[in-house]
């Protein structure tokens, strides 16, 4: 596939982009801002690889356009002496032929004190202050303001963020906007904040260009529907702005979104597309943006030529790939964005935005790798992240490296945890992860279990052991039982399991243990034609799970199978008839079960690993072998040791 549309240029106002792939606007996290709001260099450094790495457009996580109100310290425009950063930063991008654009926003009530109105919401931690008309007056000359700082930045635009419910999308909304002044009490009324903003741009500096990211829906009681949010697009539309990003609610209402801004795994890709398509129909001459988790560039190609958009803002997508854009050019495999949410979730704990599949992310410039002082011998156990990582790495500095896998696959935990219908953005990473080893001098050798004897037969000068951890069993009655099994032998081969018996009757199956791997397990088996049940001991399902984004997509899934739930439940014994158990109330019951599918922990060999590694003077122990974690921890562990040998 050629890519035509999506690498061919297109005209934003008074500016030339050389292809439809935006980077779209996110934050980093509260420690990557200097005092004085300025650029830090590490963020300039972000920004410059993913314009090396072949983006049309960036845009910039948002800066504050007053220093007090309705928001909290991290970059600024509200000042001339912060003009010099932000120049850096543009030329930076300039040099490689990408343009950028700086959003300008507030926060609003979202995360801190002061929003349209006095009032109790889901979208705020605590009840706002209401800002006063004229400090709302104020507000809109500041906004008009930065955009002229990032004009005399060199700026090719600005993005005003009217969306996720920060201040402007907030002074929107019917449901966070009840002010009775000119700024309130009907639709023209809640759209006069913004549209003094853009009128005031326009009059101010007029060949600025200026785009808008707004919400299209919100899931949130008196909110946007998508009506409204047609309505919202036309309006702004008809103002004169150069392009619509289009975009939903905020990610921190704590509510399961059928449109979210963020969907992760467990909800579809491009879900926000059929959307941006709503908006173009009715704006059919304006530059329409679409996002929500577009990541395939070929699906991105075909929703510009089927006209859905005319550009896409990717934001995890060149979180795991700067190069994506370039990549996807050549033909080049991308390294895929497997819709985690670790990024995200790393941010709401006010920790530096992070990335499963890209160890560099915020080290970009650490990303260059040294030649050894001498070349070694080296042979890595097991073909899951860690492993797979390490060696990769091992062999691009120069090492002769020999991967080995007991199994006729690679991927670790990762191939059945990519098995179900919902994880196969987690199944493209092994993709990628076969590729690059085929396009590598890694010589792969799988059906291989790797013994003590074999260590030392073979005498390797460096020794990785990456061998994974196994499902930990429950020490119950019955539980050797030929009816009871790991949720993981179940997601790697279901085609193993009967799914009828010989009266035509679904197979019953209880799966013990309610946290991610029982879940995602529950619901494989219910999408292949089982009648399926959870039993937890917890008083709720994913109950150590907090990252909401995550959580509640994947407790929908569960409702939608009509999967039974047997919460603050023990597993008592296995049974001929399936499971008993003792209740939430105390008393004994039996959960019917053919199969039994235990989804409980995971633990390393450490006898193995210890054998292993007496065989080596050097070695390396990663992965979960060494401490079971998520692919995030695989990777960069892999790509460390990869990088010391």
């Amino acid at each position: 596939m050629s890519l035509e549309n999506l690498f061919s240029p297109i005209k934003i106002g008074n500016v030339e982009i050389p292809n439809r792939c935006a980077m779209a606007p996110m934050g980093l996290g509260t420690s990557m801002y200097n005092s004085d709001e300025t650029w830090p260099k590490k963020t300039i450094r972000y920004y410059e690889e993913r314009a090396i790495g072949g983006l049309g457009l960036i845009i910039t996580q948002f800066v504050r356009i007053h220093d007090k109100l309705a928001s909290f310290p991290i970059v600024g425009l509200y000042d001339d002496r912060q003009i010099p950063s932000h120049a850096e930063l543009v030329e930076r991008v300039h040099k490689h032929g990408t343009k950028i654009f700086h959003q300008i926003a507030l926060m609003g009530g979202k995360f801190a004190g002061d929003a349209p109105s006095a009032i109790y919401s889901p979208n705020y931690i605590n009840k706002p202050r209401a800002l006063t008309t004229d400090e709302l007056d104020m507000l809109v000359g500041c906004f008009i303001d930065a955009a002229g700082r990032g004009m005399q930045a060199g700026y090719d635009g600005a993005e005003v963020h009217a969306g996720h419910l920060y201040l402007i999308g907030a002074m929107i909304s019917p449901a966070t906007n009840k002010r009775i002044d000119k700024y309130g009490g009907s639709f023209d009324g809640r759209m006069k904040f913004i549209t003094d903003i853009i009128k005031g741009i326009r009059s101010k500096y007029p060949k600025y260009n200026i785009g808008v990211k707004f919400s299209a829906y919100e899931e949130l009681e008196g909110g946007i529907d998508v009506e409204l949010g047609k309505k919202i697009a036309k309006y702004i539309s008809d103002l004169g702005v150069d392009y619509l990003h289009v975009s939903t609610e905020s990610t921190t209402l704590g509510v399961f979104s059928k449109l979210p801004p963020c969907p992760t795994m467990y909800q579809p890709r491009n879900i926000l597309v059929p959307l941006a398509a709503e908006i173009k129909k009715i704006c059919p001459n304006q530059v329409v943006m679409a996002t929500g988790s577009i990541t395939i560039p070929e699906e991105a190609d075909t929703f510009i030529k089927e006209g859905k958009c005319d550009m896409v803002a990717l934001g995890r997508t060149v979180i795991a790939d700067p190069h994506w854009a370039k990549n996807a050019k050549e033909g080049k495999p991308v390294t895929p964005c497997i819709r985690c949410n670790v990024c995200y979730y790393h941010l709401l704990l006010n920790e530096m935005l992070c990335c499963s599949m890209n160890p560099y992310m915020l080290h970009e410039s650490e990303a260059d790798l040294s030649v050894p002082a001498k070349i070694k011998n080296v042979m890595v156990i097991g073909a899951g992240p860690a492993g797979i990582r390490a060696a990769l790495t091992a062999s691009k500095r120069g090492h002769r490296v020999t991967l080995y896998e007991k199994m006729p696959y690679i991927g670790g935990m990762i191939y059945p945890g990519g098995k179900p219908k919902f994880k196969q953005d987690v199944a493209r990473a092994i993709e990628y992860f076969d590729k690059m080893l085929k396009s590598s001098n890694v010589n792969l050798v799988l059906n291989t279990e790797v013994t003590p004897e074999l260590v030392e037969k073979l005498n390797p000068d460096s020794l990785v052991i990456a061998i994974g951890a196994k499902p930990i069993m429950l020490e119950i009655p019955g539980i050797y039982s030929s009816k009871v099994t790991s949720a993981i032998e179940v997601l790697r081969n279901i085609s193993g399991f009967k799914k009828e018996d010989g009266n035509g009757r679904k197979v019953k199956a209880a799966v013990i243990g309610g946290g991610e791997v029982g879940c995602e397990t529950a619901c494989y088996m219910a999408d292949n034609g089982f009648d399926v049940s959870i039993v937890e001991i917890l008083p709720n399902l994913l109950e150590e799970d907090k990252d909401l984004n995550v959580k509640l997509p994947l407790l929908n899934l569960i409702k939608e199978k009509n999967i039974k739930i047997f919460t603050e439940t023990k597993p008592n014994k296995v049974v001929e008839e399936g499971l008993e158990v003792i209740l939430s109330n105390g008393k004994e019951g039996l959960i019917e079960a053919d199969i039994i599918a235990v989804a409980i922990n995971q633990k390393p060999e450490n006898d193995l690993i210890k054998e292993l590694a007496l065989k080596a003077e050097e070695f390396y122990v990663i992965g979960d072998c060494s401490s079971v974690g998520r692919i995030k921890d695989a990777v960069s562990e892999g790509e460390r040791v990869g990088r010391w040998i």
